[in-house]
């Protein structure tokens, strides 16, 4: 373990910890899928907990993965992976889990958020540990699949059995996260953090500030490929720039027109409003306002890009000639 940095990797995570355990995974969306696999490779002893309905029956079955009704599976269990989305968990874990737990059991979150906001209350005689992947499911499973991994943040907020702690590396490890490190937090860290990094820049600034990019290049008559080009495609390319060393190294890296027109533009377009607004979004987040704006009104938003149909669909296009022949 690095001491100053809380950072964890395989050597600090004992996988014989899982050799014998019993490994539920209860839901098989995106993380359900990817987690379920990735420790179906280590050899674990795996089962996918669903509804007796699901649509994903088909797929387990191609994927050779053992899956069960989630009461049943949450009885087999010694450690039970809660993979169900958020809005959707709590009453999930009341109608099908609650019941079926038992002494000295492990329930692992992926996201605080239900724990957090006490949406979940377990019962004090099993452990509660976070391993949160920094990343979504299709990455988790690609990165494992090279070798690598994907961070994961982890946490413990009820130690019954007393190696929770333990435990939680040992299943960072078993889907690949100590491959690269896994980072001591908290679930409330956690949650709070994820919800303003989404709502600040993931899925809140960023993609509305690519959206009104392409309206403004767009509307002053500019071609939509040479537009998508300019104010999508290259984001990633900048983002690779910074990714590993950070925005010095971007900005060493550049030409001396974006470095001048970057800083001088960036100054203007984000001004001291916007570090305002940013700590009034995180105060919500903090106090519990945003999570209860949210359940009552996450079914009725939709992202609108302010983009013609024609225009929309001359960027699909473009998207679907690039990527097809790149893949």
């Amino acid at each position: 373990m690095n001491e100053k940095l809380n950072l964890y990797f395989n050597k600090d995570a004992n996988l014989e910890l899982l050799k014998k355990i019993k490994i539920g995974i209860i839901g098989f969306g995106n993380q359900g899928r990817a987690q379920a696999l990735n420790i179906r490779d280590r050899d674990l002893n795996v089962k996918v907990g669903i509804r007796a309905n699901s649509k994903s029956i088909e797929n387990l079955k191609d994927l050779n993965l053992k899956y069960d009704d989630i009461g049943k599976v949450v009885s087999w269990a010694d450690i039970v992976v809660m993979l169900v989305p958020d809005k959707l968990m709590s009453k999930i874990y009341n109608s099908d889990i609650k019941e079926n737990l038992k002494d000295d059991q492990t329930i692992v979150f992926s996201h605080g958020y239900n724990i957090h906001y006490k949406l979940i209350t377990p019962p004090n005689n099993v452990n509660v540990v976070m391993v949160a992947p920094s990343g979504g499911g299709r990455n988790v499973r690609n990165e494992f699949k090279k070798g690598s991994g994907v961070p994961s943040l982890i946490a413990v907020h009820q130690d019954y059995s007393g190696n929770s702690f333990e435990i939680a590396k040992a299943y960072s490890r078993a889907i690949g996260s100590t491959r690269i490190c896994s980072f001591l937090s908290t679930f409330k860290e956690e949650t709070e953090t994820d919800l303003f990094g989404e709502q600040v820049l993931l899925t809140g600034s960023i993609p509305y500030m690519i959206s009104k990019s392409l309206k403004v290049l767009l509307e002053d008559g500019y071609s939509p490929e040479v537009a998508w080009f300019v104010c999508y495609y290259e984001i990633k390319t900048i983002v690779d720039l910074f990714h590993e060393k950070g925005f010095d190294f971007l900005y060493k890296s550049i030409s001396d027109t974006a470095r001048y027109g970057g800083i001088t533009r960036g100054d203007y377009l984000i001004d001291e409003t916007i570090e305002t607004k940013m700590k009034h979004i995180l105060a919500q987040i903090k106090d519990g306002s945003f999570h209860h704006e949210m359940l009552n009104n996450s079914n009725n938003k939709s992202f609108d890009d302010e983009l013609s149909d024609e225009n929309k669909e001359k960027i699909k296009k473009l998207m679907d000639s690039i990527f097809k022949k790149t893949c």
